[in-house]
């Protein structure tokens, strides 16, 4: 296997009063509620090599299908739809919870390169953003949430080119793209139809 001294982290998405945050790897290992905190632990971690962060939250939607399946789940959504109960209203406090997050980080680490090709080999100064995904844990805290997304990701990049997304749209609007324009860390106009990664944990659903 080939190191790439990556270091994983996942942010559970919620109210300020319950987010939820794991970074392990080389050298930062923490977690936390704290949202600055977050930022500060994640913009340390991208000092000694690439950094994949998920949010816990639907970061795509489905674009250009037909009226009748507008909001329906995307392909792998299962019983559990971006466009309904929790899904929608995560969605909504991502939007602005993550560009929050994203501007904290690309003012702590100017020189990083956003990119969503989970399937490449990433260098030294790669942010990889997915999507985390967990469902059906019961009352797991959201700390524990995103750990648990966390320990499913790819971290060697032999296993993470052959890496299968859990949900996947044929054509799609990235919303981590569209974040990535507003605050001006990309100007590249593709990023809002690139696929992203999404990482699923699934407990059990009876």
């Amino acid at each position: 296997m080939t190191s790439e001294s990556l270091h994983v982290a996942v942010v559970d998405v919620g109210s300020l009063k319950n987010l939820g945050w794991v970074i392990e790897g080389p050298s930062v290992n923490e977690s936390g509620g704290d949202i600055d905190s977050c930022i500060e632990a994640l913009s340390r971690s991208m000092e000694t090599g690439p950094l994949a962060l998920g949010f816990e939250a639907p970061m795509f939607v489905p674009y250009g299908r037909k009226r009748c399946d507008l909001d329906k789940a995307r392909e792998g959504d299962g019983d559990r739809a971006f466009s309904a109960g929790a899904g929608a209203a995560v969605l909504s406090k991502g939007l602005v919870v993550v560009p929050y997050i994203l501007h904290g980080l690309r003012c702590r680490a100017q020189t990083a390169r956003p990119t969503f090709r989970w399937r490449d080999r990433l260098s030294e100064r790669d942010l990889l953003l997915f999507e985390a995904f967990v469902t059906h844990v019961g009352k797991s805290t959201h700390v524990e949430s995103a750990r648990m997304a966390l320990k499913l990701f790819p971290r060697e990049w032999e296993e993470r080119a052959s890496f299968k997304s859990a949900v996947e749209e044929q054509s799609t609007l990235n919303l981590l793209g569209a974040i990535l324009l507003r605050i001006g860390w990309t100007h590249d106009l593709a990023m809002i139809s690139e696929p992203c990664l999404v990482v699923r944990h699934k407990g059990n659903s009876n």
